[in-house]
């Protein structure tokens, strides 16, 4: 699932649960998808400032030949595995990688949650899966990836080669402040950061995986990559938190806290003092490609980044789109960015 920043909230009867006709069974998927999800990765973690980050890459480390390094970037509440389906598409002559950020996916939970904590994580996991032995990689983030990509670009980006922001909502800059996408709660507020939740336990996973729905609200075509990262990312829960349901249970993976609400600023308007090239994709039916800020960004893009539209998509357009969202990444990544030195 992904950043829950929308305009308006649905109705709870206009909720589209993409697999609630399902009943939990999987839905059949094309060759290429199965073909994908099989291929071979080799599975890490690293420790970032007491918590395991893990992750999994694809592709030779000590090959001559081939592209910079490529690491893909999840949207909130989400995990690695959103990008396998689409990460052996890039490995036949690179090193790539996914990872998951604290406190989603398999990787460790936080008693808090920064920014700058997750680009510490971004550039551990390419430092540890080699992805800068053919020169400076490449980062792709989704939502709220793209805000954790464009602050890590912000802060090393000289240490990339490329940085591509997938459907990340961006509001218009203040000409003196540069960009707030989030702001920080106030201490003395009943969602401040820090706040403890409880997990909400399901009794089976057929259950979880019915009512499963893409955040934000939006409808699913292509079923079988719904219910893979459905299942992906649940988790069997803790007897602790099952309460009176006997010590069974499933659960999301993400931690159900709301520790994650930190401010998301920058200090700049982006495009106009990046410290790497960027480029951006956007699905032509998202919510987040509409509007001023949207307007602007692609005024500042031309002549400067790549702007990519994936018609007849929304907000998780690899998922609306998958072989298009492939094939324009694909395209994208032969051209550019232009490659000066290493």
């Amino acid at each position: 699932m992904s950043d829950k920043k929308t305009d308006s909230k649905p109705d709870k009867k206009d909720l589209i649960r993409p697999l609630s006709a399902l009943g939990g069974q999987k839905p059949p998927a094309p060759d290429w998808f199965e073909k994908a999800i099989a291929t071979p990765s080799e599975e890490g973690a690293v420790e970032v400032a007491g918590a395991r980050i893990r992750y999994s890459v694809w592709g030779e480390q000590d090959s001559e030949k081939g592209g910079r390094g490529l690491l893909f970037v999840h949207g909130g509440r989400a995990h690695r595995n959103w990008w396998r389906p689409f990460a052996p598409f890039f490995s036949e002559n690179r090193r790539v990688a996914a990872l998951d950020l604290s406190g989603m996916g398999d990787s460790d939970w936080r008693e808090t949650y920064s920014l700058d904590l997750l680009v510490d994580e971004v550039f551990a996991v390419i430092d540890k899966a080699g992805l800068a032995t053919r020169g400076r990689p490449v980062i792709v983030g989704h939502s709220f990836g793209g805000w954790v990509t464009l602050a890590a670009v912000e802060r090393e980006g000289e240490k990339l080669g490329g940085a591509v922001v997938v459907d990340s909502p961006l509001g218009l800059p203040d000409p003196h402040e540069g960009y707030t996408v989030v702001k920080a709660k106030p201490a003395d507020s009943g969602d401040a950061a820090g706040k403890k939740r409880s997990a909400h336990i399901y009794p089976s996973k057929e259950e979880m995986i019915a009512r499963f729905r893409l955040l934000p609200n939006q409808p699913a075509e292509h079923l079988y990559l719904i219910d893979y990262i459905a299942r992906e990312g649940l988790r069997p829960a803790q007897p602790s938190e099952c309460g009176e349901q006997n010590g069974e249970g499933w659960t999301w993976k993400f931690d159900p806290g709301d520790k994650g609400a930190f401010e998301i600023h920058f200090e700049r308007d982006l495009l106009r003092a990046a410290r790497c090239p960027l480029a951006f994709i956007y699905g032509e039916k998202s919510a987040f490609a509409q509007g001023d800020g949207l307007s602007h960004l692609r005024e500042q893009a031309r002549g400067r980044s790549p702007f990519v539209m994936i018609p007849d998509a929304y907000h998780h357009l690899m998922m609306d789109q998958p072989l298009a969202f492939v094939s324009a990444l694909r395209t994208l990544l032969s051209a550019w960015p232009v490659r000066f030195g290493v």
